[in-house]
């Protein structure tokens, strides 16, 4: 045809001027040296009569050997021409030949398809079928480049994988760099486990990455991070190689280093620091998966980097219609994990997500709620949307998705009943799989957006004690804090709460310690030793207890009568006194109150307790507290004047501010109608049986009216009956000898 130094132009005007007297092999030999040249060559990739070399190669496919198939193939791949007719009449010719291919061909065809983007599941299946009984005669890159072939293609190929799997490791010293770092990336890639090749290479690799280029020291971490290897040491000489060379990193290097380390769980703070250095010049380098995973990258990793996320919030909002569904979510939810704030990104992800929400998986959709409630965004619009699809798609959902999307939507205040429904319906069958976060979690967000579920409630107290012992502090409190909250009746689950507990109460911060006084206290649940616990452990503390903390932990030790110990009463109120109280609401206030009422009443010689000056700021933040008269207790005020229970006081406010909803002050009797906020179920809660020994040791005589037995009854005649029948305790009962006390006010 002509000599081997003759150029593209001779060759292809050759070609052009007595193409048609070419033989087969003419045409594979031209091909290919014109395709080498088109690799470092734009225009001539551009050339017509490329194209129509290739179109004559097409034509004479049948006639090529092995090495010209193979070879043709190659070259049109590594020069970047496309030519998709020709691929396809080479896929269906080479199936024929491949017991004549030797293994260089089988490695150059199947690496030319998968860099070419062609799609020959026939072809790949093929080789995949005789190549490994032949491994043995593979050189190193041609087994580095078949796996990375069957890698790119997608082609399920495990039993060529696991012969390369069993050869490669004896052969590693003769792979150069960039085929360790290929072969270890199309394993990951494929999701083949291959813990013996990983260790080999792990192995083998340290010692020689100064010999690797950028691309192959991003691939190999990428690739160990992706198989889920531990392998601290390689990741520690990467790490330490690649510091000083971040310069030479492509933007995507860059991503995929920073992915790996964060991923593998490997610190590096060295190299994170490089690359938050490098990175914020380069964002515009970035696609919108880079800019992602880079940002997840570090808020996974714990490493600040103010400047780095600074600089990917303001390119990313402008570049958000590139940004599929996933980076959406991670972009976000990097921005919150980090602490960030960054409110017009979050405005951007807002208004752009909502109408693409059909793409999202549930983790997206889970992580996105979960984000802008961490960060504390108000977005409506995008809750609503989230509110609308996920509902349908609940059974695809994992449990932490399930948790953390009710978790964000009782934490960010947002009402969706129709979500937390099929929440609490697909939940309980499946609580086996969540994690004691996740329990916790669910249990507070139904609890704080005051949703009923009681079968979900009841599933969780049947799963959650036998489990305790994985609990966390804050998810042992969290949990006793959502069933009070709720009013669930959960003597089991409580039960086993506080026998975990008392051992564990060093580890707790001051509000889950409060919380959980709180919790057990308004629950109305005997636990002395773990109130003891309590208020031994927070003793020391109680400095560190915000004005709040301090409010409801003397409440709930108030409210279950604790009274072991005056002093802790006292240096709690001391703290509480010295602190903000204007900064607390009413019922923290009232909270104060009751616990200063139970003090004083405990131990009357105890001078200078420390709320007496603040008695006036207490009762009247407390009264202001008292709930309008219900329906309910109208309509037994109304009975009573029926029965002769006459004359009585409608709401009645005793001198230390106790109110009663009817009631004879000269013979210190009083109804109270209890309706269902009194109650866990059909059980007194805590709250109430501390009103109601209150007002005893006041020397108060009252019946209480529960809403579910009045509610049982029909017409005025049984209602009469029944005041009737309830007002005889009170000559039956005598009134408690009343505390003497000067009130102080």
């Amino acid at each position: 045809m002509t000599d081997r130094g003759a150029t593209p132009e001779t060759i292809l005007s050759l070609f052009e001027a007595h193409g048609d007297e070419f033989s087969a092999r003419n045409l594979a030999t031209a091909a290919h040296r014109v395709a080498k040249f088109g690799a470092r060559n734009c225009d001539l990739r551009r050339d017509r009569r490329v194209m129509t070399l290739a179109d004559a190669c097409r034509r004479c496919v049948r006639e090529f050997d092995p090495q010209h198939l193979a070879n043709t193939s190659w070259a049109f791949a590594k020069a970047g021409i496309k030519a998709p007719e020709l691929f396809a009449a080479i896929a269906g010719a080479a199936p024929l030949q491949l017991g004549a291919f030797n293994p260089q061909d089988l490695a150059n065809t199947v690496w030319a398809f998968a860099k070419a983007g062609i799609e020959a599941p026939r072809l790949f299946a093929a080789i995949a079928d005789v190549a490994p009984s032949r491994l043995g005669q593979f050189s190193s890159q041609n087994l580095a480049n078949t796996a990375w072939a069957f890698a790119t293609a997608g082609i399920e190929a495990p039993r060529l994988f696991a012969a390369i799997a069993d050869v490669a490791p004896s052969w590693l010293y003769e792979f150069k760099p960039q085929e360790l770092a290929n072969t270890s990336w199309a394993f990951a890639t494929a999701g083949i486990e291959a813990p013996h090749l990983f260790a080999a290479i792990a192995e083998a690799a340290p010692s020689r990455l100064d010999e690797f280029n950028s691309q192959a020291l991003a691939n190999m971490s990428w690739a160990f991070a992706k198989a889920g290897i531990e392998a601290p040491r390689l990741f520690a000489a990467i790490a330490q190689t690649a510091s000083s060379r971040l310069g030479e990193f492509s933007s995507q290097n860059l991503t995929n280093t920073a992915w790996a380390f964060a991923t593998a769980g490997i610190e590096a703070p060295r190299l994170f620091a490089a690359i938050a250095d490098v990175a914020p010049s380069r964002l515009g380098e970035f696609s919108s998966q880079n800019l992602a995973n880079t940002a997840w990258a570090f808020a996974t990793a714990g490493i600040e980097a103010p400047r780095l996320f600074a600089s990917i919030a303001d390119v990313a909002p402008s570049w958000l219609y590139e940004f599929k569904p996933q980076e959406l979510a991670n972009t976000s939810w990097a921005f919150a994990t980090a602490g960030i704030e960054a409110p017009q990104l979050f405005a951007a992800i807002a208004d752009v997500a909502p109408s693409r929400l059909g793409e999202f998986k549930p983790q997206n959709l889970a992580n996105t709620a979960w984000a802008f409630a961490t960060a504390g965004i108000e977005a409506p619009h995008l809750f609503a949307a989230i509110a609308d699809v996920a509902p349908s798609r609940l059974g695809q959902f994992n449990p932490q998705n399930l948790a953390n999307t009710a978790w964000a939507f009782a934490k960010a205040g947002i009402e969706a009943p129709r979500l937390f429904a099929a929440i609490a319906e697909t939940a309980p069958s499946r609580l086996y799989e969540f994690k004691p976060q996740e329990l916790a979690n669910t249990s507070w967000a139904f609890a704080t957006a005051g949703i009923e579920a009681p079968h979900l409630f009841a599933a969780i107290a049947d799963v959650a004690p036998s489990r305790l012992d994985e609990f966390k502090p804050q998810e042992l409190a969290n949990t006793a804090w959502a069933f009070a909250t709720a009013g669930i009746e959960a003597t089991h689950l409580f039960a086993a709460i506080a026998d975990v507990a008392p051992s564990r109460l060093d580890e707790f911060n001051p509000q889950a310690l409060a919380n959980t006084a709180w919790a057990f206290a308004t629950a109305s649940i005997e636990a002395p030793e773990l109130f003891d616990a309590i208020a031994g452990a927070a003793l020391s503390r109680l400095d560190e207890f915000n004005p709040q903390n301090l409010a409801n932990t003397a409440w709930g030790m108030a409210c279950v009568d604790w009274k072991t110990d005056p002093k802790f009463f006292a240096e709690l109120a001391n703290i509480a006194a010295a602190a903000d109280l204007d900064a607390l609401d009413d019922r923290a206030l009232s909270q104060l109150h009751l616990a200063s009422l139970h003090f004083r009443l405990e131990w009357p010689d105890y001078r200078n307790f420390p709320l007496t000056n603040h008695q006036q700021m207490l009762l009247a933040a407390y009264q202001r507290q008292d709930p309008s008269p219900s329906q309910l207790q109208r309509d037994v005020a109304t009975a009573l004047d029926r029965v002769g229970w006459t004359p009585h006081i409608f709401e009645h406010a005793t001198e230390e501010g106790l109110s009663l909803d009817m009631a004879q002050p000269d013979t210190k009797r009083a109804v109270e109608v209890d309706g269902p906020h009194h109650y866990l179920e059909r059980t007194e809660n805590g709250s109430t049986r501390f009103k109601s020994r209150l007002l005893r040791r006041f020397g108060w005589n009252v019946i209480h009216i529960p809403f579910f037995e009045w509610q049982a009854l029909y017409g005025e005649q049984e209602q009469d009956a029944y005041l009737r029948s309830r007002l005889q305790t009170f000559t039956a009962t005598r009134a408690q000898k009343p505390a003497v006390w000067s009130y102080g006010i």
